[in-house]
């Protein structure tokens, strides 16, 4: 019993540490008290990788490992292909080294990064979606304590009353020095799995209250649909048996497909132009980025990309305003992979990646992988979520702490029914 204790102390210490590594690794940039290192990402994510990698040595406990390793392996899909794909690109066009390496490092980073996961998942299992949400926490609390002390306490208090009364909609220095865009992708996903699995945990109330908070005050409304999608899908899906959950996850997913697809031929076309107009959608100069990257793609079968970054690096020349970013993950990759990889890209993510789950772990995991997923399609369409960590780490986590779980329980349910048994044979 006292080593039972002892260990969940441990886990309990290694938790709080890989929490404040998460908080470390995203306030860079927000967190003005002390001037946070360029290098402190990497540093927090090494220095976690490095925990699983002792963890696993001096315990010698590797039931998660294996689990861990084949469900990460599998989310790096996405990743590999965008990567295995621009380079093919880039040695048949002859281009520079130099280049190569500069449009492969990110998505190589984004890989070591899902690496990196392997980590929480062999130490804590489920527990790691918790310490997840602490990190989160932790970090954009540090970052309101900052803000309180820059512009005061009174005026962050008021500012955030009128934030909140507006819904996001009052404009301010206390809004926009609250607005860490990173983290509130990440706090959404979060808060999809508190509202909808966390039932069995124990400071579920509590998770829910903090990321709400949080996610308000990040003012990403983009976020506000793409979690109300996430919910309903898990809602409507919730007492389907598991052939139509599968059935009918496959169906949107194809949807979703397509729906991509005619994004992009709406945009190029310009019609996705004339329709936000009549609607009287503010498109905040999408418009002008989507028109600079205009003639170096086509809508076409044949059409085969131009490689990842590459969107980036136009933009960085054209753009007076140096803005790098397209606000369209669904066009650049279109953009930079081709219509054949693109739509390859979708099935993994939309299609391939909740059979995978489905048929080799459980339907629970695939469903929230696949709720997920929905919301971060709807980021797709205008943002560079794909590029920001924070999200990439919950989206990825979540399946992986949920298969963890799944198969935890399952094991204790047939060590029980064994014990039952031999229970049963020594009475007769």
């Amino acid at each position: 019993m006292t080593e039972l204790v002892e260990k969940r102390h441990a886990g309990q210490f290694l938790g709080l540490i890989y929490a404040g590594l998460i908080a470390l690794s995203t306030i860079r940039g927000y967190f003005k008290l002390v001037d946070v290192p360029w290098y402190a990402t990497q540093f927090a994510y090494g220095a976690i990788l490095f925990l699983g990698i002792a963890w696993v040595f001096f315990t010698g406990n590797t039931r998660r490992l294996n689990t861990s390793v084949n469900v990460m392996a599998f989310q790096m899909l996405p990743q590999i292909i965008i990567v295995v794909w621009s380079v093919t690109i880039w040695v048949y066009k002859r281009e520079p080294l130099a280049n190569i390496l500069r449009g492969s490092s990110l998505v190589l980073y984004q890989i070591l990064l899902l690496a990196m996961l392997i980590a929480p998942g062999t130490m804590f299992g489920k527990k790691a979606i918790e310490y997840t949400a602490q990190g989160f926490i932790l970090a954009n609390t540090l970052v309101l304590l900052d803000v309180m002390r820059r512009l005061g306490v009174g005026t962050t208090i008021s500012g955030l009353i009128q934030f909140l009364v507006h819904l996001g909609s009052a404009d301010s220095n206390v809004s926009r020095a609250l607005e860490v865009q990173d983290m509130t992708f990440g706090i959404a996903i979060l808060l999809v799995y508190y509202i909808a699995y966390g039932k069995e945990e124990h400071w579920r109330k509590f998770y829910i209250l903090a990321l709400s908070f949080y996610f308000f005050t990040g003012l990403k409304r983009i976020l506000i649909p793409a979690v109300a999608v996430a919910l309903f899908y898990l809602f409507i899906t919730r007492k389907m048996s598991r052939n139509n959950q599968v059935k009918f996850s496959i169906f949107i997913g194809i949807m979703l497909i397509a729906v991509s697809m005619a994004y992009v031929i709406l945009i190029r076309t310009d019609m996705w132009f004339t329709i936000t107009e009549r609607l009287g959608i503010n498109l905040m100069g999408r418009k002008r980025l989507y028109n600079r990257v205009k003639p170096y793609y086509k809508i076409s079968p044949v059409y085969m990309g131009i490689g990842n970054g590459t969107v980036s690096k136009i933009l960085e020349v054209s753009e007076v305003t140096g803005n790098r970013r397209l606000h369209s993950d669904v066009l650049r990759l279109y953009i930079e992979l081709g219509m054949p990889i693109f739509l390859l890209w979708n099935a993994v993510v939309y299609i391939f990646t909740f059979m995978f789950l489905n048929k080799t772990y459980s339907i629970r995991s695939a469903r929230m992988y696949f709720a997920i997923t929905l919301l971060m399609f709807v980021t797709f369409l205008t943002d560079n979520t794909i590029e920001k960590y924070c999200p990439q780490i919950a989206w990825h986590i979540l399946p992986l702490a949920i298969v963890l779980a799944d198969k935890e329980a399952f094991a204790d349910s047939l060590t029980k029914r064994s014990l039952l048994q031999k229970n049963g044979k020594q009475k007769n």
